[in-house]
């Protein structure tokens, strides 16, 4: 009874694509076939192709930007090597990219890209910042001096240039000193032409097809956008209201953690409150990391349902802990309900929380091992299938003296906060 897993209430095996995040990743090469960096495509189905009727460049790329840092965890999917990312016009006058760290990103301009003063404009603005800016599906279009200055690394299209035309137009662009990059490399004899020529990077079918990579969608309650997005607008970040609002949503929390978990100055610790992790971030990371957020959020909005179970859950157990009079369970208690709700997209634990480090009773309390806070969780589930004799047994176990109609008392009680927490009109009032 008391290993009852809640994670049973989603099968794995019934996953649609409304549960999962997908992208794929095709590597570039140097000329020792060594990996350079990785160019992160687009993807909406388990189809490995770009669908350009179902969503605009825009779109796609916030879409590659949020799932690739959010959800992925960049240096998980490039293994430390740089990402390119398109770009088409709309997205590059955004200032989206200021979202993205440049020693870990190229800006790649699509083919498509029209070089207005604006454009050129925010594409100095980007290169001041730091980033490398590479120019897509190149056929030997004359550039101007001032674009061709702007570009680092230009993408040789070999599926849409012949080899005349190549051998035309590549003198020119080494004598400017670019980096090129032959792309849509599909044998032997263009990989071969393409070293010949002095290109330095290469990608195509020739090495490998793009690789598909699908993960459970982490789901963030639409009240949480809501709140992080009239923070982003404000002209200082209020940290502790920031706090607050990640302190009640799981799935931020963990988005959080593991960002924490990236930065130089991390060096490992269990961090042991949202603020500390905040406080660590800095005003100008929080901000990025809550644009990046509030991206998903456009591209995504949720139901709050889910995170309305895990509040419950999470005041159930705090409650349940209070009872002990053991004050030192009764937050570990919280962080357990409240996570609960991330192994419905998940088989264990581990595969919800990687190496994100959680304190170790909440983690293993969530596999299933026999400790107090599991107790508390299972307490809770019996209650919410009104499974009475699970209960009555637990509460034998645990030593709590604690009739039903308390029980209930303070279940009734956890609702009532839980759903006073996601008011809207009721939010801003609990400062």
């Amino acid at each position: 009874m008391t290993s009852k897993n809640h994670n049973d209430q989603v099968n794995p095996a019934q996953e649609n694509s409304s549960s999962l995040v997908y992208l794929a990743r095709q590597p570039i090469f140097n000329a020792d076939q060594t990996v350079n960096a990785y160019e992160l495509l687009y993807r909406s189905t388990e189809q490995n192709a770009f669908q350009p009727d179902a969503v605009s460049d825009e779109e796609a790329t916030g879409t590659v930007i949020s799932e690739s840092i959010l959800n992925f965890g960049i240096d998980e999917i490039t293994n430390g090597k740089k990402a390119f990312i398109n770009f088409a016009d709309g997205f590059l006058l955004t200032q989206a990219a200021y979202l993205l760290e440049p020693k870990k990103f190229t800006i790649e301009i699509l083919e498509s890209v029209v070089f207005t003063i604006e454009v050129i404009d925010a594409l100095y603005t980007l290169k001041a910042a730091g980033f490398d800016i590479a120019l897509d599906d190149y056929v030997g279009v004359n550039l101007s001096p001032d674009i061709l200055d702007l570009i680092d690394i230009i993408k040789i299209d070999f599926l849409l240039t012949t080899k005349e035309q190549r051998a035309a137009f590549v003198p020119d662009l080494l004598r400017a000193g670019k980096i090129l990059l032959a792309e849509k490399v599909e044998t032997k004899e263009d990989v071969e032409e393409a070293k010949a020529l002095g290109c330095q990077l290469f990608q195509g079918y020739y090495y490998s097809k793009p690789v598909m990579m699908k993960k459970n969608r982490m789901d963030i309650a639409s009240s949480s956008y809501v709140k992080l997005s009239k923070e982003i607008s404000q002209p200082t970040i209020n940290i502790d209201r920031v706090a607050y609002i990640i302190n009640w949503d799981a799935h931020l929390t963990y988005k959080l953690l593991k960002k924490v978990k990236t930065l130089r100055y991390y060096r490992g610790n269990i961090i042991n409150s949202i603020k500390q992790a905040l406080v660590m971030m800095g005003e100008a990371e929080v901000r990025r990391w809550m644009m990046l957020v509030f991206i998903r959020g456009v591209l995504d909005s949720r139901s709050d349902e889910r995170i309305r179970t895990g509040l419950i859950r999470a005041f159930m157990c705090e409650k349940l802990a209070e009872e002990t009079g053991n004050t030192k369970h009764i937050s570990p208690a919280f962080c357990t309900g409240i996570f609960s709700i991330l192994l419905f997209d998940s088989v264990s634990p581990d595969e919800a929380f990687g190496d994100v480090q959680i304190p170790t009773m909440i983690k293993s309390a969530l596999a299933g091992e026999d400790n107090i806070l599991r107790n508390f969780l299972d307490l809770t589930f019996c209650y919410e299938d009104g499974d009475w004799d699970g209960l009555n047994q637990l509460l034998e176990k645990t030593g709590l003296n604690l009739e039903q109609r308390h029980l209930t008392k303070l279940y009734l009680h956890s609702v009532s906060s839980a759903d006073e927490m996601l008011a809207k009109d009721n939010y801003w009032g609990m400062y």
